[in-house]
């Protein structure tokens, strides 16, 4: 095979593997099983059109709205004015806890997302864990979360 035409042949190859690119996940505190770097989405896009991303593993970015300050099993993020608590897959007391100290900061959550009803028993005992700054929508989503990054880099 001559040479230009060898060039021309692997020259578009060549230009798809440079363009490709992997994601990769910001600097951050890692917390719970490990992190796949994958396509992240804003939770106000999750939001807007739920049932696409229903039983599937997906890496959504949000800001952390309130933890709960008994035990750290339960959070509630935000994006653009849409809220979704977000629980640990090994449940309350389980092995991992969220930062106490985390409402404000940007994070990535890998899990299953989900709809879910809150009974108001269950909101009235979330809202005094969260110290009585919060209210807890009963109709709504909720993360079933594998692992979390508090990325290091704020908004």
């Amino acid at each position: 095979m001559n040479t230009n035409l060898r060039t021309t042949l692997l020259l578009p190859l060549v230009l798809l593997a440079a363009c490709h690119t992997t994601p990769t996940l910001p600097n951050g505190t890692a917390i719970g099983n490990e992190m796949k770097a994958q396509e992240s989405y804003r939770f106000a896009v999750v939001d807007a059109t739920p049932a696409k991303f229903f039983n599937k593993t997906v890496l959504v970015e949000a800001t952390v709205k309130a933890v709960c300050q008994t035990k750290g099993c339960w959070m509630q993020v935000e994006d653009q004015g849409r809220s979704a608590m977000v629980r640990w897959e090994t449940g309350c007391g389980g092995k991992f806890a969220f930062p106490k100290d985390a409402a404000g900061k940007r994070i990535l959550i890998q899990g299953s997302f989900y709809p879910k009803t809150i009974s108001e028993k269950d909101a009235k005992h979330l809202e005094e864990e969260a110290g009585g700054k919060l209210e807890i929508k009963r109709e709504g989503y909720e993360f079933n979360a594998s692992a979390v990054l508090v990325v290091d880099e704020q908004p």
